[in-house]
């Protein structure tokens, strides 16, 4: 098994791109049993060879590629087509993975042919303080640890076993099934981050539902370790309300990009809206998710058939293993409502 690992940016801080590189050239997998595809997303100023030199240092073969679109839905789109391998690992780039992180993906996948893409531990990076009402909001930012227990389920619906793109592991099948719902509902395209102000979000959704359509698991692997550099800019209350508003937005659009009919808000939602005064910031941050639906839900789309599947065999049995006395972060579903 050759591992396809493809880093979609966009005009990536330097320091932390290195460090993202660096890690990927201290993998214990061997050189020969992984590639690396970076997606330069319309960089200002663009990626060049000097950007990669901790690859090339280490001997990691890589392949710079550009997608002159902007917004990490068409990158993935580059990567998913210039790749042929069985598996792909997608890693951000602020993600700074284990050093065992590939290969740990390339055992779990082996041991575990019913899963279609998974996930592990996206940690804060240490150097990085957060005020505490941000806590309950971090899984916004892709942060996630849900303890030392996998979690795996078969299902249509969000789950904590559900991962988020950063450091997914995702089968050739599933990532296919993605390509076929972007070209069948163009709406699809508006879904994830375009460049530094696009917040939108949940293309990650789109590509890991059509798992269950495949009668695939996906699966949260706490094996899987990676740190999350998140931009300290982003740490602020403004951010916040900016980001959750979008991500309700982003619920509409990915519910009919599944083929949902999602009714607009009525009058009684908007008179609840502009009665509900939040006394803390985190309430107000939901508030903002509950605006942003209400806006795209009165938005005119068009809603597409369903995807038609071959009919599949029964799903495979849910597989949820808890220890409650595990510490774990909240379970956000970002384009689920809060």
């Amino acid at each position: 098994m050759k591992l396809d690992v493809c880093i979609c940016t966009h005009s990536p801080r330097r320091p932390v791109f290195r460090r993202v590189l660096q890690s990927l050239a201290s993998q214990t997998l061997p050189r020969d049993q992984f590639h690396v595809w970076i997606i330069d997303n319309k960089s200002q100023p663009p990626l060049d060879e000097g950007d990669l030199l901790p690859l090339k240092k280490a001997g990691v073969s890589y392949t710079l590629l550009t997608e002159p679109r902007l917004g990490n839905v068409f990158a993935r789109e580059k990567a998913i087509a210039s790749t042929t391998g069985e598996w792909i690992v997608f890693v951000d780039d602020d993600n700074e993975l284990a050093d065992d992180y590939l290969q740990t993906v390339v055992e779990i996948a082996k041991a575990n042919p019913h899963l279609g893409c998974f996930g592990g531990k996206l940690l804060l990076a240490p150097d990085l303080a957060v005020s505490d009402w941000m806590l309950p909001l971090l899984p916004y930012l892709a942060i996630k640890d849900l303890g030392d227990e996998v979690i795996s389920n078969c299902a249509s619906e969000w789950g904590r076993w559900e991962p988020p793109t950063a450091g997914a592991a995702v089968r050739r099948p599933v990532l296919n099934l993605y390509l076929d719902n972007l070209k069948r509902f163009k709406e699809s395209a508006r879904l994830g981050r375009k460049g530094k102000k696009g917040l939108l979000s949940a293309e990650d959704s789109l590509m890991m539902r059509g798992a269950f359509s495949l009668n695939l698991h996906c699966a949260y692997q706490p094996r899987l370790k990676l740190w999350h550099h998140i931009d300290p800019n982003r740490l602020n209350f403004r951010y916040f309300l900016r980001l959750l508003y979008n991500y309700g937005r982003s619920y509409v659009i990915l519910e009919r990009s599944l083929g949902k009919q999602v009714e607009p808000a009525n009058k009684k939602y908007l008179a609840r809206l502009l009665t509900n005064f939040p006394k803390s910031r985190e309430k107000a941050c939901k508030l903002a998710w509950e605006w942003g639906y209400f806006v795209e839900s009165r938005a005119n789309r068009t809603v597409p058939s369903p995807v038609k599947i071959p009919a599949a065999p029964d799903p495979l049995p849910i597989v949820i293993q808890k220890n409650p006395e595990l510490a774990s972060s909240p379970a956000v579903d970002p384009a689920v409502k809060p």
